[in-house]
């Protein structure tokens, strides 16, 4: 097992990319993001995925945001940049950037827009992780990518040099059949979400990388925690406890993201913009949202930001 596999286990909030009135990624933002769900337990985190708003943040804004994040972590928990172009040549230069910035590993979604083949997929990793200063994750988001990537073909990407997966497929039947074909390999296998973190960590997943922690992470380092300690009925209730959280983020906005921004921004952690074509929540919304999660949130004090 590698060093970086040691670590990746737990709760690994995929975070928010925090922005300015003027779309620009925002540092400091970032930095206290990253410190609340570090001070609450958590494990790791991820920067510029599906939650981060990869597909909509200007290039140039991404060394901004891995950079506070990289900064603010100081080697305490892993770092996990994510990547993923139909571009090869550029997610490749995005895997130099992250190393150079100091991630400690990459999660890299299959190549969107035109059909793969597992062969093609199996290739592209397999140039990947050559070209890669750090390890090599899986992101498996079919729903986003058109791309599914099935057990066997996980298989052969072990045997080129992934380290592990992250499952957003939203198949349970999926998730088995991964850790099904990888028990008792090294191979790290993370469930996108945490709607079903405890059945997951019964089954053998390694941890979760979800949104949630964002706005409330001690729910989900709660569930995490009282299954490591083996009490199972604290764990269950700590998971209906997540769910209900999370039935009353979603209730905000179909774009959960502009949602989470808002009632961060209540919280004096970030701004509420969202990068688009997607379109930020008014004030209204935002007193909206914040009310319907108020009572989930730990210990806070209200600050309203640049709204």
């Amino acid at each position: 097992m590698t060093r970086f596999q040691e670590r990746l286990h737990g709760v690994i909030p995929a975070l928010l990319t925090p922005l300015t009135a003027d779309l620009t990624a925002d540092g400091p933002a970032m930095r206290r993001l990253a410190r609340r769900v570090l001070d609450a337990g958590c494990h790791g985190y991820v920067l510029l995925g599906t939650t981060g708003e990869f597909a909509a943040i200007n290039d140039d804004q991404r060394a901004v945001a891995i950079r506070a994040g990289v900064e603010e972590a100081d080697g305490e928990v892993p770092v996990i940049v994510a990547c993923g172009q139909p571009c090869v040549e550029r997610t490749h230069a995005q895997a130099v950037q992250a190393g150079d910035l100091g991630a400690d590993g990459l999660l890299v979604n299959p190549p969107f827009y035109f059909p793969m083949s597992n062969d093609e997929v199996v290739r592209y990793f397999e140039d990947l992780v050559a070209a890669s200063p750090v390890p090599v994750l899986l992101y498996n988001i079919p729903g986003m990518t058109k791309v599914s990537v099935d057990a066997a073909t996980l298989l052969r990407l072990r045997d080129v040099g992934v380290q592990g997966t992250k499952d957003s497929s939203g198949s349970p039947q999926n998730l088995l059949d991964y850790l099904d074909a990888m028990r008792g390999d090294d191979f790290r296998v993370i469930v996108g979400g945490d709607a079903t973190l405890l059945h997951a960590l019964n089954s053998g997943a390694a941890g979760t990388t979800g949104p949630a922690p964002n706005v409330a992470p001690q729910l989900v380092t709660a569930i995490y925690n009282a299954w490591c300690d083996g009490d199972l009925d604290a764990a269950a209730a700590a998971q209906n406890r997540q769910n209900e959280f999370m039935r009353a983020l979603s209730g905000g906005s179909p774009f959960l993201q502009a949602t989470a921004k808002g009632v961060l921004s209540r919280l004096g952690i970030m701004e509420p913009w969202v990068a688009p074509p997607k379109i930020s929540l008014d004030d209204a919304s935002i007193d909206a949202a914040f009310d319907a999660v108020r009572e989930y949130l730990p210990e806070y004090e209200p600050a309203a930001v640049g709204v």
